[in-house]
This record gives structure tokens, C-alpha cells and sequence, in this order.
């Protein structure tokens, strides 16, 4: 078993090439919708566009019960709109689901607080987008500096910190001692030393697979796990007990995790 935490819908005939790949893989898809058909996901969201994407997901989740986790997208600006829109996806789902935050809030915004107690009180976990870029990032995009400010701002929040910021000479000074973080290693080259690297500094308990599919295959991603020199349990963990272990916690009982 594998689980993803880090898919998005890119288009209709890309996911249902995901799906068949995910059979055969035995691989679970935390599925989000960032995007619409034809259109490209803007940075600041509107409540509608939001709505939308979070309709697609809520559909693709009900269709595919056993391959679908759904993570619902938020723009946090949104204030208490984001937050009862939370509280409706989650009371209509009866399966494990998180949450996803791209680009429109930083992690570590006040304007997160109540959002995030929402996801202390349901367990979910919150896929952050994160990343450093070298020619400056987005305004409202989150950094490594950001991500471990959120982690420590809300404990009681299971972070997935986005392709463990890119830059992961940064994000492994910044990362430890957060018991509630989990590196997600999705949407990187598969460079040689990338995960062996995580595991030194961090610990493969605290490091979760993800792709960033569609925009990236699940083989190449994939292959900094099962490529990396390290032990046949760390791999399980990142593959899968780490994950698991998440979703397991909102105590509901469902074919995944039977």
C-alpha cells in the first residue's frame, strides 16, 4: 500500500490515467482541485472558485471511495466563508479527508487560527503548500521559516510541509523538533541524497510520499523512495505508516484503512 498526500486535478483524462495507475500500484490519491477545466488556479481564489474546485473533489471522492481521500481547498482571506465551508465538507464526508493551502495566506497568518481549529478538532492534516524561491517567493506564499512558525503557532495541527520547501538545506535546520510536521517530498527531481538526506536530519517518521501528480509522474516520484539508501521500515513509513497513522486518528471506519 502507498499513500500519495500530495495529488492534484490537472484534467479529466490525466486523473483517470491516474486512477488506473493507482490501482495498479495499490496507491491511495489525496486529491485535491486547484484548477478548473480550461483554467488555471489563481493565486487569490474567489469564494466561488473555491466552491467549485471543492465540488469537483467532494464528486471524485464519492465515485472512488477506495482510492480518494479529499482534501479540501481553502483560501483562508475568505474569513468565516472558509471556515463554515470547512465545516460543510467535512460533515458531508463520511471517509478520511484534509485539508489543502496553496498560495493565498502564508501558514503562519492569524487569519489561519480558526481554520486550523477546525482541523484540531477533526484531525485532519494540512497539505501547505511550501517552496523558497530563489528569485523571491508569491506574497502570500509560505516558506520554511513560515512553515515551522505555523507548526509551532498550532501543535494540535498534523502538517504535510509541501515538497519539503524545495530547499531542503533549509528545511532540515528548520524541521526538527516539530512532532507535528511531516515532510512531503512531492513535485522535486529525484536526485540522488534528497530523501537519504530527510531521513538523516529529520527521520523518516516525519517524511510522507507525495508526487504532486499530475504535473508529476508517480514512477519518478516514487523512485526517491524506493531508490534511497536507507532501511525497508523507513521506506514502509514514508510510503504508508506515516500517513496512515494520520488519517487513523479521525476514527472512522472506512474500507481504507480496514
Amino acid at each position: 500500500m502507498i499513500i500519495d498526500v500530495h495529488v492534484h486535478i490537472r484534467s479529466m483524462p490525466m486523473l483517470e490515467r491516474a486512477l488506473r495507475q493507482a490501482e495498479q500500484l495499490n496507491m491511495i490519491l489525496c486529491l485535491n482541485s486547484i484548477n478548473l477545466e480550461d483554467s488555471s488556479s489563481p493565486n487569490f481564489p474567489s469564494r466561488q472558485f473555491v466552491t467549485l474546485c471543492n465540488d469537483r473533489t467532494a464528486a471524485l471522492a464519492a465515485a472512488h471511495p477506495s482510492r480518494v481521500i479529499p482534501m479540501w481547498y481553502l483560501n483562508p482571506a475568505h474569513g468565516h466563508y472558509a471556515v463554515a465551508e470547512l465545516e460543510r465538507r467535512v460533515k458531508q464526508h463520511h471517509g478520511p479527508q484534509g485539508v489543502k493551502l496553496w498560495t493565498a495566506v502564508k501558514a503562519d497568518d492569524a487569519r489561519l487560527d480558526a481554520v486550523f481549529a477546525v482541523c484540531a478538532d477533526n484531525r485532519l492534516p494540512v497539505l501547505q503548500h511550501s517552496w523558497m524561491e530563489v528569485t523571491g517567493n508569491l506574497p502570500g506564499e509560505t516558506d520554511p521559516f513560515a512553515m515551522r512558525a505555523a507548526a509551532l503557532r498550532h501543535p494540535n495541527v498534523s502538517f504535510f510541509w509541501g515538497h519539503a520547501s524545495g530547499d531542503i538545506e533549509y528545511t532540515v535546520k528548520l524541521a526538527g523538533g516539530l512532532p507535528n510536521i511531516f515532510l512531503d517530498i512531492g513535485g522535486c527531481e529525484a536526485t540522488n541524497g534528497y530523501t537519504e538526506t530527510l531521513v538523516k536530519y529529520v527521520g523518516a517518521n516525519h517524511i510522507v510520499q507525495g508526487s504532486d501528480g499530475t504535473g508529476r509522474s508517480f514512477v519518478s516520484q516514487l523512485a526517491k523512495v524506493y531508490g534511497a539508501d536507507i532501511s525497508a521500515e523507513e521506506k514502509a513509513q514514508i510510503l504508508y505508516k506515516n500517513a496512515s497513522a494520520l488519517f487513523t486518528q479521525q476514527n472512522l471506519s472506512h474500507p481504507l484503512f480496514a
